[in-house]
């Protein structure tokens, strides 16, 4: 498949189109993420039991007895319910429906239940991608997203609008999982890091957070987000499915005429043998696959398979927990939250492009090992800066040590994208994405709760986590094969001698998709147990097993 991929054009006039169209479908996504960032701002607020409810705030300050306290003053214990009064320069869920005081976890319980159903979409997407195809699921997702945050801006209670947060959360995870995967099948080794690189997801939090500072109202930024999708659900007549997905369902006219036209696109001549080497795929994985449906516990067979998929759920884990406890704890640091935001994402583009040239030249466990240290060691340094730096200066040095950590985490996180979608063949590629995708949704669902970061010392805590957390992470890189410049594996085939089936642990992926023995070794992907009952199609002294 490789040598189809660079015959057609392993990065032209259409990889550049279609990444770049993936990306700007990521763009709205990116916003419905961090949407709670700024809907769940706590705005300033009195309790004014005397004062009608639309007095404005500027008689009053943040000094006066009656900032922000839940019992009226001096009436004995008198809850303040119904007599909140809001700074109206911003319009939040808190102050739409008065979430403050007894209502006050609902704020973290809406962030939370959102992730939970990015968590529930990444979960499905595998599945999903890997039955019903790439492009249906990606154009379909993004359709629901749409569709689901115009509704959310019109939510007339905070119980309808956790309700859309959640489904909302769900066409998130779906799309994070289905869009990467999709784009990679369609380019070669050297270009595969280029997908992560591209800034889809920068930029649409930085239109984010720019919208929110020019329109601070929660329903006109959801508004934003599903009509800044609406132009790329119209790409779905120009952008193709995946040949290596058509291939191994055996819909080789389909991935044929995908073929030809990404070679046009590109200026070159269709390849001769396109047909006979496509033939193949399928060939292979009909007779080991046996036209199955693959799940989740493909990507768990075989000890070796399993180690290298518990590792990639541990350091997703990781990566979400830190990444969306560092985004959405920005209130706790000093500053205007609009910039803070808008810097915070800004600080990841830059290393964008060292990522791509350590990944291509270092290989890709030494460059995720590289950010996750570096994350880890500025994020212990806010410990240092609180102990030892001045008042005045304190709130500067910690975010920019905040900003370090985070343009560390994005791009060790890019890193580990385009890593974990090497590791697997194309039959479970979705799923084996999605499994750690899956896990990081966890990690995201819990970190608005367990690592909250509204004030100075929450913060300081906070990081001391994320420094431990990334500093595993970083070891446990080293415990996967290094996937540079390897071509991409389209089924899951062992091959074992007839006279002795060789224990797994001694197995490695050959250039055509086969494991083939040495040091290099990759997960083997179908092997049960240390022994197996050889069965299929007795090649030159060995046998294709299915199990």
């Amino acid at each position: 498949m490789e040598s189809l991929v660079e015959d057609v054009g392993g990065w032209g006039r259409f990889q550049w189109f279609m990444v770049g169209t993936i990306k700007w479908g990521m763009m709205p996504i990116a916003w419905s993420m961090m949407q709670m960032a700024f809907a769940g701002l706590v705005p300033d607020w009195w309790c004014l039991p005397d004062s009608p409810l639309n007095s404005s705030h500027g008689n009053w300050s943040r000094d006066n007895n009656t900032y922000q306290v839940c019992k009226i003053p001096g009436s004995g214990g008198q809850s303040c319910d119904g007599h909140v009064v809001f700074d109206t320069s911003v319009r939040t869920v808190v102050n739409e429906w008065s979430l403050v005081c007894d209502l006050k976890y609902v704020k973290s319980m809406m962030t939370s239940l959102q992730m939970g159903g990015v968590l529930i979409g990444a979960l499905m997407s595998g599945q999903v991608a890997d039955t019903f195809g790439r492009r249906l699921t990606v154009y379909v997702t993004l359709l629901c997203h749409c569709t689901t945050s115009l509704v959310a801006a019109f939510s007339v209670t905070w119980q309808m609008f956790i309700v859309m947060r959640v489904l909302i959360g769900v066409t998130l995870g779906v799309y994070l999982v289905a869009s990467f995967s999709y784009p990679i099948e369609f380019v070669s080794p050297k270009y595969r890091q280029v997908v992560a690189f591209l800034p889809g997801w920068s930029a649409g939090v930085s239109i984010f957070a720019l919208t929110a500072w020019l329109a601070p109202n929660w329903s006109y930024v959801h508004i934003g987000s599903a009509v800044l999708g609406v132009p790329y659900l119209f790409t779905w007549f120009v952008i193709p499915e995946s040949f290596r997905w058509l291939a191994t369902k055996g819909r080789l006219d389909e991935a044929e005429a995908v073929l030809e036209r990404v070679a046009r696109i590109n200026g070159r001549a269709k390849p001769r043998d396109v047909r006979k080497r496509l033939q193949q795929v399928a060939e292979e994985e009909r007779r080991t696959g046996q036209g199955r449906r693959y799940t989740y516990l493909d990507v768990y067979r075989g000890w070796r398979m399993a180690v290298t998929t518990l590792v990639l759920n541990g350091v997703w884990f990781s990566l979400s927990f830190c990444y969306y406890g560092i985004s959405f704890g920005v209130t706790g640091l000093s500053g205007n939250i609009y910039l803070n935001i808008f810097l915070m994402t800004l600080v990841e583009i830059p290393p964008n492009f060292s990522t791509i040239f350590l990944a291509n030249r270092l290989g890709r466990r030494w460059t995720c090992l590289i950010f996750f240290t570096l994350c880890s060691v500025s994020s212990f340094g806010i410990l240092v800066v609180n102990e030892t730096v001045s008042a005045g200066s304190k709130g500067v040095a910690t975010t920019v040590l905040a900003m370090v950590s985070k343009l560390a985490v994005g791009a060790a996180w890019l890193g580990v994208l385009t890593f974990t979608s090497e590791l697997y063949p194309t039959v479970i590629r979705n799923l084996g994405y999605g499994a750690s995708n899956t896990v990081s949704r966890v990690g995201g669902a819990l970190a608005p709760v367990l690592l909250n970061m509204d004030t100075t010392e929450e913060v300081v805590r906070g990081y001391i986590v994320v420094g431990s957390l990334m500093a595993a992470s970083g070891a446990a890189c080293l415990l996967l094969r290094e996937t540079k410049g390897q071509a991409l594996q389209d089924s899951i085939s062992v091959k074992v001698n007839t006279d002795e089936v060789e224990d797994e642990k001694k197995a490695d992926w050959g250039s055509n998709g086969d494991v083939i023995g040495g040091d290099k070794a990759g997960p083997v992907w179908t092997v049960t147990g240390d022994k197996v009952k050889a069965e299929g199609l007795e090649v030159n002294g060995i046998v294709s097993v299915r199990l």
